[in-house]
């Protein structure tokens, strides 16, 4: 696993592109399994920017399952929602509305900036 924060907000905003582009197919085509690769790639980024914030504010967290919980006491509110992983699970395993799914990924995209402005912050300050 790759643990430089750098690196890890750097794929989460190439793979946010990528979730971009398949949206505007989405809505081209109302592809269900674009749909679906929507919702995975959105957790693989969420999961990738929470490491990296993490790893930039040198917090150490064992147990994966408590990544999140961590996370939510460090970032704010307004930054993420509490349960936008939660909503991503789910859809994943069923079927979720296409437009809270894009508006999900517009939460998505502003924890990213929020984490790459925090990296960015850091790697400035530690002369990265």
């Amino acid at each position: 696993m790759d643990s430089d924060p750098i690196n890890l907000v750097n794929n989460a905003r190439k793979d946010l592109q990528t979730v971009i582009n398949l949206v505007n197919t989405y809505e081209r085509t109302r592809d269900v399994d674009v749909l679906n690769d929507i919702v995975k790639l959105s957790l693989s980024i969420y999961d990738n920017a929470i490491k990296a914030f993490l790893a930039v504010k040198g917090i150490r967290v064992r147990d994966l399952d408590y990544l999140v919980q961590v996370a939510h006491d460090f970032i704010p509110s307004e930054i993420i929602s509490s349960d936008l992983r939660d909503f991503l699970i789910k859809c994943s395993s069923t079927e979720c509305s296409a437009d809270s799914i894009v508006t999900r990924v517009r939460d998505l995209d502003r924890l990213v900036d929020y984490v790459h402005t925090a990296s960015t912050h850091r790697a400035v300050h530690n002369g990265l």
